[in-house]
């Protein structure tokens, strides 16, 4: 497994457990917010994100976990792994700027 793609992968579980939490949320559950996995701080780290970049990327990263709910919530979240793979994309092209 290269490095991009143990990325996306980590992008992959994030979304997935997003869009469990935020619609245990939309059923009024109560899921907890504290279970936070820190995979976006992980990601940051493991792209080698510089300090000016780090508003932006999470700005970034964390519109895709909202867009989640647009996928159906399935055993497996391969459904999501396109939108995983545009948010690794994007999060990149930030580093071209």
């Amino acid at each position: 497994m290269t490095l991009d793609e143990l990325i996306i992968e980590l992008i992959l579980q994030d979304l997935k457990h997003n869009q469990l939490i935020l619609g245990l949320d939309r059923l009024n559950l109560d899921a907890g917010y504290s279970h936070y996995l820190g995979i976006l701080d992980l990601t940051q780290k493991l792209m080698g994100i510089p300090e000016e970049f780090i508003d932006d990327f999470s700005t970034t990263y964390m519109r895709y976990m909202q867009r989640c709910l647009e996928f159906p919530i399935t055993r497996s979240g391969e459904e999501l792994r396109e939108l995983a793979v545009e948010c690794y994309e994007n999060l990149s092209a930030m580093m071209v700027r």
